[in-house]
């Protein structure tokens, strides 16, 4: 986390002093590191710190969250199968203007209203379903009402597990208005045609929700409706890897774009492996801690950790800059045996570097050696990974293939304008 910073500790060690958590006393005229961090250390020392409590931001009771999303969303997935349309659950982005969301469950069925993009749909869904969770109910009751409302959501469904109840609101002249079932218990969506929600088959007894199929139906299609060809992507250049890392890092928070959101955001799979978390892999952690950052603000980031631990990684930070020259020649080596060994037990005729190497400012944490290559033998990947882990394991070692279709358009830029031969 610390690296990620992006500082020289010159600019890093007057965030104390800014900072109206810490106030830290930094007399005037003092222009060098090692000076600001002899003052700092000593402040440092003494101050009485307080970590913050971070239990309000903790998950708290399910109330069968999970199991009763999924069981919905199979259904409306069933559905929108055999009808062309579109039913996607967590996890999949929603763009409403400048925002992105990520409900429950949505569903879709395309132009004029809304269009499926690689990464996100763009517009509104004609049904977005949230669930609650304690400790989140007023984002959804509340603030992603409002923002469902003003973005076009012509249909919202709040389902409460704990009080076992299903609200309906309907968009009506811009403000959602509360609609009830009919009289035999069935409410139909205007938005979504022959669309029939049982909310009273949702609620199990048994509370397997994992059952299928279920019967009764949750949801089902009345009448005769024509069966339509699944919804295509329409790509627009907008996705994982199409801008270039580069987190705005202020004192205070600034906005992240929606364009930066998905270029960065990193896909909703935590693992942990190493003695630590990791969230789309090193990259995909790299992007999240530089988001929060940006959200969050630095003032606020330095309240995590108490001085002592910033003042002891600031340091560490400065002395790996002192030591970029060396590091690199070291790297340069190693990526030059690299290109050596793929050469002769691959065949590999072209070979590049691009990344942080071949840029002038100081590796840093989540810097690692990235080699392009061309004509890279097919199914030797694993064996040819195993090769460079033997070479080297910290820093890692990554391939890209220079005409694979994999390549994000950042990568692809920076190839085309920063590869460096060897």
């Amino acid at each position: 986390m610390f690296s990620c910073l992006l500082l020289p500790p010159v600019l890093a060690f007057p965030l104390f002093s800014a900072s109206p958590t810490y106030n830290a006393p930094i007399p005037p005229g003092l222009d060098s590191t090692e000076t600001i961090a002899t003052t700092l250390q000593t402040w440092a020392a003494s101050f009485h710190y307080q970590p913050e409590d971070l239990l309000p931001g903790s998950r708290g009771e399910e109330n069968h969250h999970n199991p009763i999303r999924s069981y919905i969303s199979h259904s409306f997935w069933e559905i929108a199968k055999t009808l062309g349309w579109q039913s996607f659950s967590r996890d999949f982005v929603m763009r409403l203007g400048n925002n992105g969301f990520t409900p429950d469950i949505l569903l879709f069925l395309g132009p004029p209203r809304n269009t499926l993009r690689e990464y996100y749909l763009e517009g509104p869904a004609e049904m977005v379903i949230e669930v609650l969770r304690p400790g989140h109910e007023y984002a959804d009751r509340i603030i992603k009402r409002d923002y469902y409302a003003a973005g076009g959501v012509p249909e919202y469904v709040i389902l409460n597990p704990a009080r076992k109840e299903i609200e309906f609101w309907r968009l009506i002249n811009g403000k959602y208005e509360g609609m009830a079932p009919d009289p035999s218990g069935c409410y139909r969506p205007q938005s979504v045609p022959g669309l029939v929600f049982l909310p009273n088959n949702l609620w199990r007894e048994d509370e397997d929700w994992y059952r299928w199929p279920h019967d009764p139906p949750i949801v089902y299609i009345e009448g005769t409706q024509p069966e339509g060809r699944r919804l295509r992507e329409v790509e627009n250049g907008l996705g994982w890897g199409c801008l270039p890392f580069n987190p705005q890092l202020q004192l205070e928070p600034v906005p992240i774009s929606f364009e930066q959101y998905i270029s960065w955001c990193p896909e909703a799979k935590f693992e942990f492996w190493d003695g630590k978390p990791q969230i789309g892999g090193k990259e995909g952690i790299r992007n999240l801690i530089g988001m929060l950052l940006m959200t969050f603000g630095l003032a606020d980031a330095l309240k995590v950790l108490s001085p002592v631990e910033w003042v002891s990684a600031l340091l560490e930070t400065e002395t790996l800059r002192q030591q970029d020259a060396q590091r690199k020649a070291v790297w340069w080596d190693l990526a030059r045996q690299a290109a050596t060994l793929l050469r002769s037990k691959y065949g590999v005729t072209r070979l590049g570097v691009i990344g942080d190497l071949v840029k002038p400012e100081p590796l840093n944490f989540w810097s690692e050696i990235t080699l392009v290559v061309w004509d890279l033998p097919d199914r030797k990947g694993y064996e040819i990974y195993q090769d460079l882990s033997n070479l080297s394991q910290e820093p890692e070692i990554n391939l890209i293939e220079a005409e694979s279709k994999y390549a994000t358009l950042a990568q692809q830029q920076s190839i085309s304008q920063f590869l460096v031969e060897i």
